[in-house]
């Protein structure tokens, strides 16, 4: 079984949220409004400057509370103290449905496990910046197998 980039998407970037201190619940949010974020930015090509003016163009009219700052180092909008990405807000139970409904448990652990490995090491400084976690953490990571593919 081949695991998509998708849900390692989202798990590192719960991973990354814990280890810069949200709550786990917040982090799980947080991981699959990324994921969201970033299957945005491959499909459309756009900047990630591009895609925040298009979102606070789009969405400030619609949405006044559109809060920039609470998840800055993400870069991600909140709306209500959650995450939102192209006009919706994310919760844990959107992470849970992509890692462990659609994965199943095992494999939904594994994908943690593997998330949970390659965070531990990567020095705050590299989770703070975007662009260097993208190129020095996602980058070389994103094709791991996450379970033992030779006995599939």
């Amino acid at each position: 079984m081949r695991i998509n980039r998708f849900p390692k998407m989202a798990a590192l970037q719960k991973f990354r949220a814990l280890k810069l201190g949200y709550p786990e619940e917040e982090a799980e949010a947080i991981g699959i409004a990324e994921a969201v974020k970033y299957a945005i930015f491959k499909r459309l090509a756009h900047s990630e400057r591009k895609y925040r003016e298009a979102e606070r163009k789009k969405f400030t009219e619609r949405y006044k509370d559109l809060d920039w700052e609470k998840y800055s180092v993400f870069k991600l909008a909140a709306l209500d103290g959650k995450p939102f990405v192209a006009g919706k807000v994310y919760t844990p139970f959107d992470y849970k449905r992509e890692i462990f409904i659609k994965w199943g448990d095992e494999v939904g652990q594994q994908i943690e496990q593997w998330a949970k490995r390659i965070i531990e090491n990567v020095p705050e400084k590299i989770l703070r910046d975007e662009q260097k976690f993208f190129k020095l953490v996602w980058v070389p990571h994103r094709d791991d197998p996450i379970i033992d593919e030779s006995t599939d």
